[in-house]
């Protein structure tokens, strides 16, 4: 139990747990287990108890018993993620129940992991420690690089030049027009001298401008030579990229609108708008970065194109449709793909527009996808879209509250349907806003 053992070793702070129980005996005996392994325990015989000590204390781990006098665990925990500040906190759950849909089910809420009671002493610390040392090394987050400049911002470029005397000079030339890098940020240029290679964690939507001491030429792509013009030619060439790439992405979308607006001419209610900018919200509170930011974005606004291709009066019946027109309302994702698997530009957007009415239990359609062939774009998309649908009116029921349309969206990730994680993330903003 490296984790463990390195953390009593050290003069690091000992691991703090917070166990929610509500059998006296039972928690008694696990807490004096874990703090003879150095670890801090507090404990709750509740589930409100069990989220005031979690956001009180902020721990590094929550044991959680799924049986529990006020509410049960699952609740517990999608609290616990749903929270921004105690999302990432891992949660396992220690429970007498054993079925695979009780696993499923507190896995599908954003726990760590499931141990079924009785456990023994040996595999529950190994079990702690496997979580504890993943928790404190996770993976390296994809890091965006900010979409939100303020006019006359300036660009940030990253130096990968061998020479450390060639490079310190590069980078003094570039600091007249660029701001450098720090470490893990992700710059919007990266300058490589020759024909060396890119450094293999930088995205593909990153410019490259290759450099060289003598006078410069092509081969096989741009070779700028590095001289007092450098700033200017790199600052030029990034941003004509950019421009290049946004145009012919956003000219091809309008296209592609419009041919959808020409077949049924029917009023928007901006609900389309508004699912892409949840969409989006929940995308930077998951750490993506702006090109898949702007993957979201376009492919929630044409999620639904594949309606222009559907009789107007299967889209403009309020009352309940029958299996046929059900049926033939659920070919709308495949029909949207047929529309735009012209374009180039956006096949990044067809995952999303063929898959965001696909539930990670399978149940979805058109494909019956489960959850390990579901994108996180389009999970986010889902998840977006059902929420922004519960904030209005319908013919069969009216709009909720933000606050009940979270709920309502919790107990779907319990149900096995939606990502607990996206969900999670949507919560915490519908609260931050709620707060402000």
């Amino acid at each position: 139990m490296k984790a463990i053992e390195e953390a009593v070793r050290s003069d690091a702070p000992a691991t703090r747990v917070v166990v929610v129980e509500d059998d006296q005996a039972s928690a008694d005996v696990l807490q004096r287990r874990l703090q003879a392994n150095g670890m801090v325990v507090s404990v709750a015989h509740d589930g409100r108890r069990g989220i005031e000590l979690v956001e009180e204390i902020l721990p590094d781990l929550v044991l959680l018993d799924v049986m529990l006098p006020d509410t049960d665990g699952y609740d517990v925990c999608l609290r616990i993620k749903s929270n921004t500040v105690t999302s990432p906190i891992p949660v396992i759950f220690l429970s007498a129940r054993g079925e695979v849909v009780d696993k499923v089910r507190g896995l599908s809420c954003g726990a760590a992991d499931y141990i079924t009671k009785p456990f023994q002493a040996a595999e529950l610390l190994a079990r702690i420690d496997a979580v504890l040392g993943q928790a404190r090394n996770p993976r390296v987050p994809r890091l965006g690089r900010r979409i939100d400049r303020a006019p006359g911002e300036r660009l940030v470029a990253r130096v990968v030049v061998a020479d450390a005397a060639l490079r310190e000079h590069v980078q003094q030339l570039l600091l007249s027009r660029f701001d450098l890098a720090d470490v893990g940020e992700i710059p919007d240029v990266v300058i490589v001298e020759g024909s060396a290679a890119v450094p293999a964690d930088m995205p593909e939507d990153v410019a490259v401008v290759r450099v060289t001491t003598g006078p410069g030429g092509t081969d096989g792509g741009e070779v700028v030579p590095v001289d007092a013009q450098l700033p200017r030619i790199v600052d030029l060439l990034v941003r004509e990229r950019g421009l290049d790439h946004d145009l012919q992405a956003a000219a091809e979308a309008l296209i592609v609108l419009a041919a959808a607006i020409g077949s049924h001419d029917r009023p928007g209610s901006g609900h389309g708008e508004r699912v892409a900018s949840r969409a989006v919200q929940i995308g930077r509170a998951l750490g993506l970065d702006d090109s898949t930011r702007m993957t979201i974005r376009l492919g929630s606004l044409l999620r639904d194109v594949g309606n222009a291709r559907l009789p107007a009066a299967i889209l403009a019946k309020s009352g309940e449709l029958s299996p046929e027109e059900r049926a033939t309302l659920e070919r709308h994702p495949i029909l949207g793909e047929e529309i735009l698997s012209g374009f180039k530009r956006l096949s990044g957007l067809l995952p999303i527009v063929r898959h965001h009415h696909e539930r990670l239990d399978g149940t979805g359609y058109p494909d019956g996808l489960r959850a390990e062939q579901i994108p996180l774009e389009v999970r986010i998309v889902t998840v977006a879209d059902r929420f922004e649908a519960l904030l209005a009116d319908r013919a069969d029921r009216p709009a909720v509250s933000e606050a009940e349309a979270v709920r309502i969206l919790q107990s779907a990730v319990a149900r096995g349907e939606l990502d607990a994680a996206v969900v999670a993330a949507l919560a915490g903003q519908v609260r931050s806003a709620a707060a402000r």
